[in-house]
């Protein structure tokens, strides 16, 4: 009985002291391990989800299933009519996995997303730095244009790797300048 115990308790002993030998200082509870499949940052997936609709603008993207091993990049792009596209991406080689229309909208959605547009003056990427200055080696999950008291601002998501906290940040997107930042 006596050695079976053993048996039992070394294993994952070993398998724990191999882990630390490698230079991991808590390998249990390394969030950094989740993103290990993400190759393609926020600022590729939009260059490359951009460049699939001719004059299009990026309003949506959105980090599928990081932890998966086929985490995926989903975004929104209006053409200048505010017709959407939803482009999807492999998140591990930047491929485009495929496009399809985007969700309908009326005519009256469809004004207002090309006015928000029109009245933006900061890139979804400039957004999406701004809120991940914060820290060094967070992770943007998500970026979205909204409207907030009749202005445009980019909803930016943000994983803290290093403790896990998960931050949305409102950036106005005339100015740059951070209006909001509040636990996701």
């Amino acid at each position: 009985m006596w050695k079976r115990l053993v048996v039992v308790l070394c294993v994952p002993v070993v398998a724990l002291s191999l882990l630390v030998a490698c230079g991991r200082e808590d390998p249990l509870n390394e969030p950094a391990e989740r993103f290990g499949m993400v190759e393609v940052d926020y600022e590729r997936a939009i260059r490359l989800s951009a460049a699939e609709v001719t004059a299009g603008e990026l309003v949506a993207l959105d980090l599928k299933e990081p932890e998966s091993d086929s985490p995926e990049w989903e975004s929104r792009i209006a053409d200048q009519d505010g017709q959407l596209t939803t482009v999807r991406l492999d998140a591990t080689r930047g491929e485009v996995l495929g496009t399809s229309s985007g969700p309908d909208l009326t005519d009256s959605e469809r004004q207002e997303l090309v006015r928000l547009l029109e009245e933006a003056r900061i890139l979804p990427g400039e957004a999406a730095r701004e809120a991940a200055e914060t820290a060094e080696g967070d992770v943007v999950t998500a970026v979205e244009l909204q409207e907030r008291d009749g202005d445009p601002v980019w909803r930016v998501s943000v994983l803290g790797v290093a403790d896990e906290t998960a931050m949305v940040h409102v950036v106005d997107a005339r100015s740059g300048e951070v209006l909001d930042r509040s636990p996701a």
